[in-house]
This record gives C-alpha cells, structure tokens and sequence, in this order.
C-alpha cells in the first residue's frame, strides 16, 4: 500500500515512524518547510530533520535534535553577544553547515534532504513540501507579525496568535514527486500535527491542496486528546484563530480536504458533533513506536 503522509514536527515524526514500521506499507512523507529559518547564516529546516533524525532513530529525549548531541559551539555563540535562543546542538549543526553549502551550490532542498536521509539509512522517502521559500508569519497584537520561531522558540509561544499567514505560499510548487507521491498513494494520512502551524503551511501551496483535496481516501488524525494538544499550541492557537473548540475545529481545520478524522478514544462524546467527515475514535497516543505501529496499522486498514 503507498501511503503520504503529510508531516509537522515531532507528532508527524512518531506517526511516521508508526507507519514506516509496517511492512505493507510504502512510505511517502511530505514535510512542512513553513519552520525554516536562515540562523546564524544558516538554512534551518527543523521539521524535515525531526522527521529525518526520528525515522533514523537518532532523536533527542525531547523529540527533536540529536541523541547524545553537545552544546557547545551554541553556548560559545553567547560570548560574542550573539542571540543563541534557538538551540543548534554540534552534531545538528553539522548538517545544517552541509545543507547550506549543497543549497548555495546550487541543489534545490529536495535534493539535499534526499542526500541527508540517504546519510542516516532511512527508508521512507522524506519529502520538503517545497524547494521554494515558503515562511509561517503570525500576528500578535493588533498589526504586529512576527516569524513561527521568533514566536515558537523565542518568544516560547506565549502570546495570542490572532491571525496566521504563509509568505510566498501563492508562488510556491510542490517539489519533485509530492504531487505525484499524492496522486499515486492509496491512502493520505494527515499527522496529529498542529493544524494551523504544521500543515496548513503544507496546504498552502495550491497544487498540493489540489492534489490532497481531489484524493478519495484523505485521514486526518486529531492533535487533541481531551480538547487539549498532546505537544504544543495547537489547541490555543486555533481557539484564537477562530475554530470551535475540540475536534469539531480540527474537522473545520481540514474541511474539503480530509474525509475521515481519527480521533482519541477519550472523546468519543465528540463522535455526534462533527459533521461533514466519517469520524473513528480510537487510542491516539504514540509516544512510543509500537503505540504509533499499532494507530497505523488501524489507520491503514480503514
């Protein structure tokens, strides 16, 4: 069975690993690149290297970054005055280096990120939504928009996000064979990412969308588990971005491109709220990989 799976960060990443685990499955992941930021004059692309770095199981005890990974060019950072908030550990940033210079040779991001996962032996192919610039800009205040990791990382995601835009969303195209992988797969699984912030950048690009909205077998698996997010704003940021509460607002978050919303066994008094989309309850916690085997192979099999 092909399946794509459309990916954030750390919740795409163990849902990944779920269905990579599975051996009837071929893997196709597509990840978001609205995080990526140039750091220290670098190309940070943090949610395509979860991705990779979980997959590879070479993640850090958080999640993200490197197993066993030091800190110390990120703390030297600091004598010189340098902002060093956003957390590079040495080994990271010896990938990151790598992509920089492949990206100023001149090798599109799909590129790279092919030669980093085929660097770390991971199967599943690993897929930036887009080889185009494509940034996640929210706005605090009443007019002030700031960058996703000035308010994620620096600013800790504390403050109200009352609205969320996508620069160079209209311009960009899918990379080389997301829109293929898509048309091709038997099954579109969206992970329990943060809807707003982790995929909707992914379903900016028009194409894409296109692509994901025309599929006959799209599931969206929820973030929440008790209307709370597992990790992360998502349950704050879509209250104040407007959607209703619960899982009725992540089914509002993915209307006219999901057909099917999987969401935890605790709120199953959700079942009769949501309309327009078949809803499955079932345990939705993949924390650790045969939690996440055992969802994906629930998922596919639907």
């Amino acid at each position: 069975m092909k399946v794509v799976e459309l990916s954030g960060g750390v919740g795409g990443a163990r849902m990944a690993v779920g269905l990579a685990r599975l051996s009837t499955v071929d893997l196709t992941v597509v990840v978001n690149v609205g995080d990526d930021e140039e750091i220290h004059g670098l190309h940070i692309s943090p949610d395509v290297d979860t991705v990779t770095y979980t997959l590879a199981r070479a993640q850090g005890p958080e999640g993200w970054g490197r197993s066993g990974d030091t800190f110390n060019v990120n703390t030297e950072l600091g004598r010189f005055g340098l902002d060093n908030t956003f957390m590079l550990g040495d080994l990271d940033l010896a990938l990151n280096l790598f992509r920089t210079n492949r990206l100023a040779e001149g090798a599109p991001l799909s590129t790279v990120t092919r030669e980093v996962t085929s660097s770390f032996e991971v199967v599943p192919n690993v897929l930036p939504a887009s080889d185009d610039r494509l940034r996640t800009e929210v706005m605090i205040g009443e007019a002030t928009w700031i960058g996703f990791q000035e308010y994620f990382v620096v600013r800790q995601n504390q403050d109200v996000v009352n609205d969320i835009r996508f620069s160079g969303g209209a311009s960009a195209t899918p990379a080389p064979g997301v829109v293929e992988s898509i048309r091709q797969a038997d099954h579109v699984v969206i992970a329990p990412s943060n809807p707003p912030l982790s995929i909707w950048p992914i379903l900016a690009i028009g194409e894409l969308r296109d692509a994901v909205a025309s599929h006959p077998n799209v599931t969206a698996i929820s973030p929440l588990i008790g209307g709370k997010a597992v990790k992360g704003p998502a349950d704050r940021v879509m209250a104040s971005l407007g959607l209703p509460p619960g899982n009725v607002g992540v089914a509002k978050a993915y209307v006219d491109v999901a057909n099917r919303l999987v969401i935890d066994s605790a709120d199953r008094d959700d079942l009769g709220k949501i309309e327009g989309v078949e809803v499955v309850a079932t345990d939705t916690k993949i924390k650790e990989p045969e939690h996440a085997e055992r969802l994906a192979r629930e998922i596919v099999e639907l």
